[in-house]
């Protein structure tokens, strides 16, 4: 008899949570044959955390319904109310590390979970390293799976661990300098595939406009960055709603903005903004992230560094740390103060990237502000 989606994912939150007590208790992990440390070692060590979690989410479909094949009908498990509801949960309830929808991103719509799949990916071999598990959870007696459940959740158990030590207090600092070191020097060394600078964009903006009493809305800088404009349905990273109800468009980089990208932006625009009242775009940027037939002749501009036109909409490049310097000198010292406990929020929260919590703590230790 087919059970309704509530009954298979009561069944689910209680499967997993007993596995998420069992493996709080064990101490040592031990991976039963045929898998092994160094795959999963592969998927948590990733910035991509999609793939560890889409792998999460076959492991459990595949408990409560033998039958099911990844590698046949992923989508045959109804993933996103799997994920999203009883998993996503109890990962949110134990203080696990977790993104909002991280199957479905590295997923994409796709119906087979296999070797075809993982050759079109891209996230250095992750997805390779998900079709391999996926075969091996396919072949493997209900025992051997329930103790590679256990093993696997042990590693979610021992990534909270690891991220509760990283815990950060807050500091009152206003010194806009400090801060603009700070910022560079994280989107320099841990941008995290694009998440620092996406974050610090969008917090400077905020405060920018909060401190100066500006009714002005932000969105867009806390979604995850692995998701596309395209599919988020967003007109780019960051959108300002100005009191006039103009909406100001800002995309926000560390790598070149190819022309694909022009064109994806382009089109997520166009798809939102069915009235054409979007104009610009503003690219926040390195200068050698500009396409050479984007940089702008004038020699002179270190904060203006590129220029194009696609079609009806003009995009600005503007240098990131020329930006972010900006911001934080005209911004009110008590801005800049709320600004950094903001930033140190998030840097705290249990899904920020544990390469950057322990880059922001060694930071602050090495200028001896602990």
């Amino acid at each position: 008899m087919k059970v309704s989606a509530d009954e298979r994912n009561k069944k689910v939150e209680m499967l997993l949570s007993d596995f998420i007590k069992k493996a709080e208790a064990k101490k040592n992990i031990e991976y039963p044959k045929p898998f092994n440390l160094e795959e999963v070692e592969k998927l948590f060590l990733s910035h991509i955390w999609g793939h560890r979690e889409i792998t999460l989410t076959i492991l459990m479909a595949r408990l409560i319904d033998p039958s099911f094949k990844a590698s046949k009908d992923f989508y045959s498990c109804n993933p996103r109310s799997l994920y999203e509801k009883p998993i996503r949960s109890l990962l949110r309830k134990y203080n696990i590390p977790h993104k909002k929808s991280g199957p479905l991103n590295v997923a994409k719509n796709i119906q087979k979970i296999d070797e075809d799949w993982a050759k079109n990916k891209r996230g250095d071999g992750m997805a390779l390293v998900v079709a391999q598990l996926v075969k091996k959870i396919e072949t493997v007696s209900n025992v051997v799976l329930q103790k590679f459940i256990l093993a696997y959740v042990q590693r979610y158990i021992q990534e909270a661990k690891k991220v509760a030590k990283l815990k950060f207090k807050i500091k009152k600092i206003q010194d806009p300098l400090y801060l603009f070191t700070l910022c560079r020097d994280l989107i320099m060394v841990v941008p995290d595939g694009g998440s620092s600078p996406q974050i610090i964009t969008g917090l400077l903006l905020e405060h920018s406009n909060l401190s100066n009493h500006n009714k002005i809305q932000i969105s867009g800088y806390k979604d995850s960055v692995s998701t596309t404009n395209t599919t988020s349905k967003k007109p780019g990273d960051l959108i300002e709603l100005l009191s006039n109800g103009i909406k100001r468009v800002y995309e926000v980089t560390v790598k070149e903005f190819s022309i694909d990208r022009l064109i994806e932006s382009y089109e997520s625009i166009k798809a939102y903004d069915k009235s054409n009242k979007i104009t610009e775009v503003f690219v926040i940027c390195r200068k050698k992230d500009v396409p050479l037939s984007f940089v702008t002749n004038d020699n002179e501009s270190t904060f203006l560094v590129g220029f194009t036109k696609n079609q009806d909409i003009v995009y600005y490049f503007v240098d990131i740390f020329e930006w972010i310097q900006e911001k934080l000198i005209f911004m009110p010292i008590e801005g800049r103060g709320n600004f950094y406990s903001d930033l140190v929020n998030y840097i705290n929260d249990i899904n920020t990237s544990e390469k950057v919590k322990t880059y922001f703590k060694e930071w602050h230790a090495a200028k001896s502000i602990l």
